[in-house]
């Protein structure tokens, strides 16, 4: 009887302290949902600035919405992820 208790005893304060730290680990920095959320603002206005800027130009040339919106859409999707992978390897 007394070992059982002693073996309930040791068990509860595992899950405390498995509890306990998981929490801190948590409470130490923003999520990855809300890391995501950030980038992804950033990622989405970057790319909207530069489809627009594109959008205008090519009507502006003379071609049909179709065109400029695959040209702008793999034009500035390119630009970007360049960009991006050139800040990685700096």
């Amino acid at each position: 009887m007394e070992a059982s208790k002693k073996l309930v005893a040791v068990f509860l304060v595992c899950i405390v302290m498995i509890s306990s730290s998981v929490h801190v680990s948590m409470a130490d920095g923003e999520s990855n949902a809300e890391k995501f959320k950030k980038a992804f603002i950033v990622a989405a206005t970057e790319y909207t600035v530069c489809y627009n800027i594109c959008q205008k130009v090519c009507s502006d040339a003379g071609f049909g919405y179709t065109h400029c919106e695959m040209k702008c859409d793999e034009d500035c999707t390119a630009k970007l992820l360049k960009e991006k992978l050139q800040n990685m390897k700096n």
